[in-house]
């Protein structure tokens, strides 16, 4: 069976407004789930998981191991890619959530997007 296509990206201010209990996040999530999956890149969810304790750390636990969650390995393939969003956006792991987004046709969702710049399609949510 086919999984779900990948609708959403979530990138670390996602998070970080999730395990602080934004509607906003909860409200896209359920939406998304409905008829796809949301996806977190794996250096996404490293930089969260470093940067989290206690409850919100639980919290990120559980959202990772939902059945709609995917999380995305880097590929080699992207390796020219990433470089270019990395420099572009300054961050690593927002580098890895632009090329998820855009390999997926999916969008980022994020409370800073003006570090991606005009190309990657963006869910605003508040910080």
């Amino acid at each position: 069976m086919t999984p779900p296509p990948i609708r959403l990206v979530l990138d670390v201010t996602a998070l970080r407004a999730y395990v602080a209990g934004s509607v906003h996040v909860g409200e896209v999530l359920h939406e998304v789930v409905e008829d796809g999956r949301f996806a977190v890149p794996v250096p996404v969810a490293v930089e969260a998981l470093a940067t989290t304790t206690g409850k919100d750390l639980a919290a990120l636990h559980r959202l990772f191991g939902l059945e709609r969650c995917a999380l995305l390995a880097d590929r080699a393939g992207d390796l020219i890619e990433l470089t270019h969003w990395r420099r572009l956006t300054g961050r690593a792991d927002m580098a890895a959530a632009a090329v998820a987004a855009l390999t997926h046709d999916a969008a980022v969702l994020t409370a800073d997007g003006r570090r991606y710049g005009l190309d990657v399609p963006l869910i605003h949510v508040p910080a």
